[in-house]
């Protein structure tokens, strides 16, 4: 990978959670810290116990990165094994549950709306006979409630910055948040719904095979009754069809006029 994209997402972390370039040049660049920052990354609890412990603000630390090995360079050597960078990348995603994104447009002449999107990542884990996970990636637009698949994917080529773009500005969302939720629900028990399910009817055929076996061992009295309700429990919790939803992140993406238009051409 080109070692610039480490650079760009390392930046780009610390912009988002309000820590400072405070030097910058096309081979390395030099971050203060925000406190909550390095409480994160920088494995110092003790210090951070006794800042708070004495309710003083304490020093956060600054970091200095660079793109070349040489040992001309001082500070954190910037490449796919850096601790450090692992050390960004699990803190975003603990962070980045929920985001907030402009989309980044060059119109100079004229004032441009940027309309709000309510994105969500979801995992459905069917559970049964057999298992596997479905990822959907949805999309509802915050002013008329349209909603569309694979939305990521649809925006991936597009610019975004964390904050708004010159001559934009964002529009107030109509839908809010908890009923933004509760539509991507229906659509996902719709959507659903709409599929065949013979993993689920297998899945009963073969928890009630188990059970008719199980219960012949219970009653021919090879079995204790506290250790067949246990096995019971167990069978129900494997062959048991069932549709687990987990949300993985989301966020509010605010999208120019033309990304708008190319969405609502794939509705047809």
């Amino acid at each position: 990978m080109n070692p610039t994209l480490y650079r760009d997402f390392a930046q780009d972390f610390f912009t988002l959670h309000q820590c400072k370039i405070i030097e910058e040049s096309s081979h390395h660049f030099k971050v203060k810290l925000t406190s909550d920052i390095d409480e994160e990354i920088m494995n110092r609890p003790f210090y951070w116990h006794y800042m708070k412990k004495m309710n003083r603000s304490g020093d956060p630390a600054t970091l200095s990165f660079h793109l070349s090995q040489s040992e001309n360079h001082e500070g954190i050597y910037l490449h796919a094994g850096t601790p450090k960078l692992h050390t960004l990348y699990r803190t975003a995603m603990k962070k980045g549950k929920m985001t907030r994104l402009y989309e980044a447009t060059d119109v100079p002449n004229h004032h441009e709306a940027l309309t709000p999107w309510f994105a969500i990542n979801v995992l459905l884990h069917y559970r049964g006979k057999q298992t596997r996970n479905e990822h959907l990636a949805l999309g509802l637009n915050l002013i008329n409630g349209s909603i569309i698949p694979s939305f990521t994917e649809s925006i991936w080529s597009e610019s975004f910055k964390a904050t708004v773009t010159d001559y934009t500005f964002p529009m107030t969302p109509i839908i809010n948040l908890r009923s933004a939720y509760k539509r991507i629900e229906g659509y996902i028990e719709s959507y659903v719904s709409r599929k065949t399910h013979e993993w689920a009817q297998q899945s009963i055929e073969q928890l009630k095979e188990e059970v008719t076996l199980l219960k012949s061992f219970y009653e021919s009295g090879d079995m204790e009754e506290e250790q067949y309700q246990k096995e019971y429990d167990q069978l129900k919790e494997r062959y048991e069809p069932r549709i687990i939803m987990e949300v993985i992140n989301g966020g509010l993406f605010y999208l120019s006029g033309q990304t708008n238009a190319k969405l609502f051409k794939q509705l047809g």
